[in-house]
């Protein structure tokens, strides 16, 4: 089979799912996160069912595929769905929460010594009557009550004292799901803001929150399992996959290049600070948790503040718009077109779009880099408003791709019948479809 009847087999097997069912691409009823993917609470969260079905049906036509990419692989959505295929596995992401979340998705599973382990970590908490707080936030007092530190501090010192790395990588992530439900942050919006007096009033009893984290995590550790091993996919409590996890803005050069067979990803759609903050989601959680158990952590300082991790993200540097512009304008007419109608409304808001896409053009060079010849790329994409100018981010990645010799194969637009995003972020008021762009290298 040639390209050209590979190409033509894989839009035919795509646009066969949607036959006679326009709907079917939003995954209504079908959006269940289950087995691996229950394992954490993140923003915008791609939906497990529908990535699984588009990789089968690349996998159907191009039988080379052995190994997936995912250069934002934020909580790890590809990352399962690869595993559940035995597929080995390549995931970047700049935020250290995402790296903890692969890790304990990769395994193992060692689900009877977990639950012995968990017994004496309950018992040493239950023996802890110290009231020190572990660790040391800015403003801690204003982020979590006087109870919640202790009991969080005690969760802390338990975890600490655990011998084996696997099993502490399990805790921190019910730590991080624990934090965000206890903080006296709000769960509506993923950026940190206050709640009423009322609100902090009713937080529930820190303990028993972690307990049931640990019960839902464990449930899902069974499942992930249970499913491993009906695919074959499981030697010894330990996944088949060959899973490589690294800690790197994707806009920067790669200490280490991999050769994959396929990319399915979905990127930021803007600049954290302006669209889904997912520095400021994370910041919390991860000042609770021991960072020397997280792996490879390549970037430093990422937690000096709330918004550092934001900031550090693609577009999060406003600098030089101007002549990165330039270096653009060649490359996307969509963006010149978009950045022309928002000069005419809101001069001021264009510089956080240029340098967004500016970085997702390098992040998209690297990424590239990881992919051998010929090999198709699945991109889950929204187009958010600026100015309320709608950036058609799925037009400007197809140019930027074209613009490097990459073939387009397909779009797909979906609605989101449910928001994944937090209702009160102004992007999910302005945000009701995606779009999966389906490209070749």
């Amino acid at each position: 089979m040639n390209l050209t009847e590979r190409d033509s087999a894989l839009l035919n097997k795509v646009t066969s799912y949607s036959r006679g069912n326009e709907a079917y691409w939003s995954f209504k009823g079908r959006a269940k996160r289950q087995y691996c993917h229950a394992l954490i609470q993140y923003p915008a969260m791609m939906v497990p069912a529908m990535q699984g079905e588009l990789i089968d049906a690349v996998l159907e036509t191009d039988l080379n595929v052995k190994s997936i990419i995912d250069p934002f692989v934020g909580s790890g959505t590809t990352l399962g769905e690869a595993m559940c295929r035995g597929l080995d596995f390549v995931g970047i992401d700049i935020n250290p929460l995402s790296i903890l979340a692969c890790e304990v998705k990769s395994g193992p599973l060692y689900i009877d010594a977990f639950n012995l382990k968990y017994s004496v970590l309950t018992k040493k908490v239950q023996n802890d009557k110290s009231i020190d707080v572990a660790v040391q936030i800015k403003n801690i007092d204003k982020w979590f009550t006087k109870e919640v530190q202790q009991d969080l501090s005690k969760l802390y010192r338990a975890i600490q004292a655990e011998k084996s790395k696997w099993a502490r990588k399990i805790f921190w992530l019910c730590m991080s799901n624990t934090v965000r439900t206890v903080c006296n942050s709000r769960g509506s919006t993923f950026k940190l803001h206050i709640k009423s007096s009322e609100q902090i009033g009713s937080t529930p009893n820190t303990l028993e929150v972690f307990a049931k984290n640990i019960e839902k995590s464990i449930v899902a550790l069974k499942q992930q399992k249970a499913v491993l091993e009906e695919m074959g996919n499981l030697r010894r409590a330990i996944s088949k996959s060959k899973v490589s996890i690294m800690h790197a803005d994707t806009s920067k050069t790669m200490k280490k290049n991999f050769q994959c067979d396929l990319l399915v990803s979905s990127p930021p759609y803007g600049d954290n600070n302006t669209t889904v903050t997912y520095g400021q989601f994370s910041y919390l959680s991860l000042k609770w948790i021991d960072e020397r158990d997280i792996d490879n952590l390549e970037i430093k300082g990422l937690l000096e503040n709330q918004n550092k991790i934001d900031s550090s993200s693609l577009g999060g540097s406003l600098r030089q718009a101007s002549e990165k512009l330039e270096s653009l304008r060649c490359k996307s007419p969509s963006l010149i077109r978009a950045v022309n109608e928002i000069q005419e409304v809101n001069p001021d808001n264009i510089k956080k779009l240029i340098t967004f896409i500016f970085d997702l053009d390098l992040a998209l060079d690297n990424s590239l880099l990881n992919l051998r010849d010929n090999a198709y790329m699945i991109w889950t994409l929204g187009n958010r408003r600026i100015s309320n100018i709608e950036i058609p981010l799925d037009s400007i990645m197809k140019e930027l791709l074209e613009y490097k010799g990459c073939s387009f194969i397909h779009q797909i637009e979906r609605e989101i019948p449910s928001k994944r995003m937090a209702i009160k972020n102004n992007i999910a008021s302005t945000m009701d479809k995606e779009l999966i762009l389906m490209m070749r290298k």
